[in-house]
C-alpha cells in the first residue's frame, strides 16, 4: 500500500506533457493555476454562491469557527465599491486574492451583488475601478496571507 501513492505520482508525471502550452508556467514548467477559468458564474449572485458563500455564508451573515469570516450583509464598508474591489482583487488577511482568478466583469458583478443583494447601497463598481486595483504583475498581491 505504501507504494501506491508514489506509483500514482510517477504514472501521472510520466503522462504529463510539458510542451509550453497553456496550463503551464513557462518559467518553471509548473502548472499555471490561473490558466483556466476556475471561477464560474456571470451574475453576482452566482459568483457569490460559488466563491464567497462557503465562508461568508449564503445569507452574508459571516461565521466564526475555524476562522472568523466577517458579515457582508449590513456591512457599511461595502457602501462604496473601492474597498470591496480592493479586497477581492488583492485579498486581505485570511482571504486569498481572487483577482487573478476572476475577470473584471465578474468582480464588478459580485461587488454589485454585495452592494445591492446583501445591502441597500447603490451599485457603483466599474471595470475601470477593477483595472486600477489590479497590480501590474498579476501574480503580485497586496493581501496579508
Amino acid at each position: 500500500m505504501k507504494y501506491v501513492i508514489p506509483a500514482l505520482f510517477l504514472a501521472t508525471a510520466a503522462t504529463a506533457q510539458d510542451d509550453g502550452s497553456a496550463g503551464t508556467s513557462p518559467d518553471r514548467g509548473a502548472p499555471d493555476i490561473f490558466a483556466d477559468e476556475t471561477i464560474t458564474g456571470t451574475t453576482g449572485a452566482e459568483i457569490y454562491g460559488n466563491v464567497c458563500a462557503g465562508c461568508h455564508m449564503p445569507d452574508g451573515q459571516g461565521a466564526t469557527g475555524a476562522g472568523t469570516y466577517p458579515a457582508l450583509a449590513d456591512n457599511p464598508n461595502l457602501e462604496y465599491a473601492a474597498y470591496p474591489i480592493t479586497v477581492v482583487v488583492g485579498g486581505l488577511r485570511g482571504m486569498p486574492p481572487l483577482g487573478p482568478l476572476m475577470s473584471d466583469e465578474q468582480i464588478v458583478a459580485v461587488v454589485e451583488y454585495l452592494q445591492t443583494g446583501l445591502n441597500d447601497f447603490e451599485a457603483d463598481a466599474t471595470a475601470e475601478a477593477v483595472q486600477q486595483a489590479r497590480p501590474e504583475d498579476p501574480m503580485q498581491t497586496t493581501g496579508e496571507h
